[in-house]
């Protein structure tokens, strides 16, 4: 062993038996960094596509769009064991108190292309649907 003070770790390579180290003679490491990659190559951007060049000849024709068109339904429902219809688009229907319940009535007009927009209920005992199809 060598002429030094006793350290811990001198102690602990006693102790598991390891062998004693010249260390004047071992180099000692040094860290050197690995150098960092270099940068990515972005791609080049590719230029907006231009459309493909036409004739002058033949112009092209606009594109127009035809707003939509709807018909608007009102329909008041009065709630007579079940909620019947009475009222469409503010007519009063005969003998609305045999007619069609809410359920049969909406499926009927589902049918027909009606669509319910909303429905409200105004008083306690009248609903109020609204429905919309196109013309």
């Amino acid at each position: 062993m060598s002429t030094r003070k006793p350290t811990p770790d001198n102690i602990l390579d006693d102790v598991l038996g390891a062998a004693e180290i010249d260390e004047t003679s071992s180099a000692i490491p040094v860290f050197q960094p690995t150098p960092p990659p270099p940068p990515k190559e972005r791609p080049p951007r590719r230029k907006a596509q231009t459309a493909p060049a036409t004739d002058a000849t033949t112009p092209s024709a606009p594109i127009v769009f035809k707003p939509v068109e709807w018909e608007h339904r009102e329909v008041i429902f009065r709630d007579y064991r079940g909620w019947r219809v009475r009222y469409i688009d503010g007519r009063e229907l005969r003998d609305w108190k045999n007619g069609p319940t809410l359920l049969e009535y909406l499926a009927q007009a589902g049918r027909e292309g009606w669509e319910l927009v909303s429905m409200s209920n105004p008083h306690h005992n009248q609903k109020t649907a609204y429905l919309k199809r196109a013309k």
